[in-house]
């Protein structure tokens, strides 16, 4: 009898473990569909085992989906400035392109264009490197509006062409304990987008608030809706729609939340009560 009993558990056991074995199998193979089927196990340490390995294959093939996703993206946003390079290069060689004026503003398209290719590139670059933990970091007191001022003036130019107004509010030194190139990174790609959602104004501010210091980017353009807030620091994901200008690369917020992390801060956003939206990026304040 005792044996009996032994053999039965035994298999009560082990068939559970050969099915996620055998799912195992599956997922090594490629198929990230593969599940344990959890229908009629008993024991509660093997149900937990299933329920796991279930929710990692989960991740697993909503990881491979979104990788996927990111790839296409990345292929229209490297498609469409080289289109635009290549049709233009072209026209210049074979004389298409008539008259002085009409040469150098072609020319003009494709230098803008390669420099869209250059920030798409060194935003991919900087994303590898922060997913391996290979960038480094340099962090030392700092005037952080200094940093800020300097930073957002790069993008005045871009701000009238479009008829926005861009500024920075006054005020006087802000100590911090940041990298002063990585927070010039943050505040370029958090003028970037919001340059590309405003209506009319973008306003910075930096401030010591809490023991820390708060970076604010606000633009007066559609919003985000509340139940997309939390995923606009996502890659490529897009949640409002620009009113038709190209800026930046789509992975830029991205970037600003994991290097905020990685100098000890943090980033979010909110609803402005005007309407439009605020990014905040918080980082250790420094000593006055």
């Amino acid at each position: 009898v005792a044996a009996v009993v032994a053999a039965y558990l035994a298999r009560r056991m082990t068939r559970p473990l050969a099915a996620v074995e055998a799912a195992t199998g599956r997922i090594a193979a490629g198929d990230l569909a593969a599940r344990v089927d959890t229908t009629g196990l008993s024991d509660d340490e093997l149900m937990s085992l299933s329920r796991a390995f279930n929710a990692m294959a989960r991740d697993l093939e909503t990881a491979r989906s979104h990788e996927r996703a990111f790839l296409l993206s990345i292929s229209h946003d490297l498609r469409t400035p080289l289109t635009s390079i290549k049709g233009y290069a072209t026209a210049i060689a074979d004389g298409t392109v008539e008259g002085r004026d009409n040469r150098v503003n072609a020319a003009h398209v494709i230098e803008r264009e390669a420099e869209r290719l250059e920030r798409l590139v060194a935003d991919l670059l900087d994303l590898a490197r922060l997913d391996a933990h290979q960038f480094t970091l340099s962090p030392r007191p700092i005037d952080a509006r200094e940093v800020v001022d300097n930073a957002v003036e790069g993008f005045l130019p871009s701000a009238r062409e479009w008829g926005i107004t861009l500024g920075v509010t006054n005020g006087g030194p802000v100590a911090a304990d940041a990298d002063p190139e990585r927070l010039a990174q943050i505040v370029a790609n958090l003028v970037e987008n919001a340059l590309k959602y405003a209506t009319a104004t973008v306003t910075v501010d930096v401030a010591r608030c809490d023991g820390s210091v708060e970076l604010r980017v606000d633009d007066d353009g559609p919003g985000i809706p509340a139940d997309e807030r939390s995923r606009v620091f996502e890659r490529l994901y897009t949640a409002r729609h620009a009113p038709g200008r190209t800026v930046g690369t789509g992975i830029g917020l991205a970037i600003v939340r994991e290097l905020a992390g990685a100098m000890g801060g943090d980033a979010d956003c909110r609803a402005l009560e005007s309407g439009g939206t605020r990014f905040v990026v918080r980082i250790p304040a420094g000593r006055n």
